[in-house]
C-alpha cells in the first residue's frame, strides 16, 4: 500500500487537431501527493497545467500513463466506473460564473453532489448545505438567490462549498482566483488554507500567478511545452531555482516590496510548437545558455539544490545552469 494519495506516472496526452494532427498537450509527467498536501502546478498559459488537473479527475481520458489514487488505477476506468470516484475526487474550475447552472439557486446547487452520493434524507442535505455555508463563509440568506445575484467571489465560494459536501479527499483547485479581484482572492486562499486544516483533503492547485502559489502551496512542479521541468518544496524552488526557465519565470513576479531590486531575465522567442515537439530540451530554442547538446539530448529530472529539488536541465551536473 502507498502512502501517497494519488500518483500520477508518465501521464501523456495527446488531441487530435484538424485533420487528425496530434496536438502533445501532456508529455511524460509524473509527481505525487500526499494526504493533506498542497501541490501547485505553475507555467504559462498552454502549458498543460488544466490538461492534467483533468486528466486525473477523469474529465478526460490520458493518452498514456498510470494515475493511481488510492491504489487504484482510475486511467484504466471505463466511465461508468469512474462515478463513484467522484465524492472522493472533486474539482473547482476557473470561471465561477460557467460552473454553475443559473437557473438553479444556490441551495440546490450546493445540495445537488449530496444527492447525487447518498445522503438521501432531505432533513439532513438542508442541515449539511446550511452548515457548509457557513464553513465557506457565504451567507445563508444567499443560499434562496440565483448564481446571478452573487459577486465572483461569492460564486467561487460556492463552487468551493460544492467540492467539499461530499468529504473529498483530493481537490483540484483549476485556477481558481484568477478571476478575483486581489482582496477577494486573498480571502478565498485564507479559506482553502482553513479548509485543509479542518477537512484533512489534499489539493492539486493550478495557477500561473506565483504569489498565490508561494503564499497556498506546500510542493510546486513548474511546467514547459506539457512537462515538467523542475519541482520541489516551494521555499527551495523560489529561493532557489535551479532550471533556466524556472530563474526566468520567477524573476517576472513583482514583490511586494516596491524597493526590491529586480533581476529581470527576458526570453526570446516563442515556446515551441505542441505538435512538432523539439528533439532535445523543449526549452533550448529561448534559453540564454542552451548548448549544442542541449538542443538534441532530451533532460530528465534530476536532483538539483535542496534535498527532493529535482530540475530538467542537462547543465546542472556542470553547474552551469544560472541565466
Amino acid at each position: 500500500m502507498s502512502t501517497d494519495l494519488l500518483a500520477v506516472t508518465h501521464l501523456s496526452k495527446t488531441f487530435r487537431g484538424p485533420g487528425g494532427v496530434a496536438i502533445h498537450a501532456v508529455n511524460d509527467v509524473s509527481f505525487a501527493i500526499r494526504p493533506g498536501e498542497i501541490v501547485a502546478l505553475v507555467g504559462e498559459s498552454g502549458s498543460g497545467k488544466s490538461t492534467i488537473g483533468r486528466a486525473i479527475t477523469r474529465l478526460i481520458r490520458p493518452s498514456a500513463g498510470q494515475v493511481v489514487f488510492r491504489d487504484r488505477d482510475i486511467a484504466a476506468l471505463a466511465e461508468d466506473e469512474c462515478r463513484p470516484l467522484r465524492k472522493d475526487l472533486q474539482i473547482v474550475f476557473q470561471d465561477p460564473w460557467g460552473a454553475l447552472n443559473p437557473r438553479l439557486r444556490v441551495r440546490t446547487l450546493i445540495e445537488e453532489p449530496l444527492k447525487l452520493h447518498g445522503t438521501a434524507d432531505a432533513r439532513a442535505r438542508t442541515a449539511r448545505v446550511e452548515a457548509l455555508a457557513d464553513r465557506v463563509r457565504l451567507s445563508r440568506e444567499l443560499l434562496g438567490r440565483y448564481p446571478n445575484e452573487l459577486s465572483g467571489g461569492q460564486l467561487q465560494r460556492v463552487c468551493i462549498a460544492r467540492a467539499i459536501a461530499t468529504d473529498p479527499a483530493l481537490v483540484v483547485l483549476d485556477e481558481p482566483t484568477s478571476s478575483l479581484d486581489l482582496s477577494v482572492r486573498a480571502g478565498i486562499l485564507r479559506l482553502l488554507n482553513t479548509l485543509r486544516r479542518e477537512t484533512g483533503a489534499a489539493m492539486l492547485f493550478i495557477s500561473h500567478d506565483l504569489g498565490t502559489v508561494r503564499l497556498i502551496s506546500d510542493r510546486i512542479l513548474v511546467l514547459y511545452l506539457g512537462g515538467v521541468v523542475e519541482e520541489g518544496a516551494t521555499r527551495d524552488v523560489f529561493e532557489r531555482p535551479q532550471h533556466p526557465y524556472t530563474q526566468a519565470l520567477l524573476s517576472a513576479h513583482l514583490p511586494p516590496d516596491p524597493k526590491a531590486k529586480l533581476a529581470r531575465h527576458l526570453l526570446d522567442g516563442e515556446i515551441p510548437s505542441a505538435i512538432h515537439l523539439p528533439p532535445g530540451c523543449a526549452f533550448a530554442s529561448r534559453c540564454p545558455i542552451a548548448t549544442e547538446r542541449c538542443r538534441h539530448e532530451r533532460p530528465v529530472l534530476m536532483a538539483a539544490g535542496a534535498a527532493d529539488q529535482r530540475a530538467a536541465c542537462l547543465l546542472v551536473a556542470e553547474g552551469k545552469n544560472r541565466i
